[in-house]
């Protein structure tokens, strides 16, 4: 069974909280053999750690990141994503809701792998998801 849910760096960094949301954590419970992250949510992920000062909550970071790594596919971004991503900015654009690159990417591969994408920043692809087939999900309005 291939995967069905691309999570946004939003959910992934949800895991890392001392009190992560209950709802968010209960559906990946139930649905973590069917999700996975994309090459560019782990990009700004390990981007993210290896900004931060050296210390515990750097290497607290780091265990998680390849726990992840060893745990949850890496969907890659490839050709007919950046295709689809071309596309999508552009649309964005002409109706005057730019999409930032990194979320015009992640949205990009979730659509092109037809996956259902889930964050938490909802607003930010309200454009994608009335004009396109993406579909979205916000685990924490679950």
């Amino acid at each position: 069974m291939g995967k069905m849910y691309l999570l946004d760096t939003n959910i992934i960094s949800e895991f890392t909280k001392l009190n992560p949301d209950k709802k968010v954590m209960n559906l990946y419970e139930i649905r973590k053999r069917v999700t996975a992250i994309s090459a560019v949510t782990w990009q700004e992920m390990t981007y993210g750690i290896e900004r931060m000062p050296e210390g515990r909550k750097k290497r607290t970071l780091s265990a998680f990141a390849a726990q992840l790594e060893c745990n949850t596919e890496i969907i890659p971004y490839d050709e007919s994503a950046a295709f689809l991503c071309g596309r999508l900015q552009s649309q964005c654009e002409k109706v005057g809701k730019p999409l930032p690159y990194n979320d015009a990417q992640i949205a990009a591969t979730a659509l092109s792998r037809g996956m259902v994408l889930v964050t938490h920043n909802t607003a930010d692809f309200s454009e994608l998801v009335e004009n396109s087939f993406l579909k979205m999900e916000d685990w924490f309005e679950a």
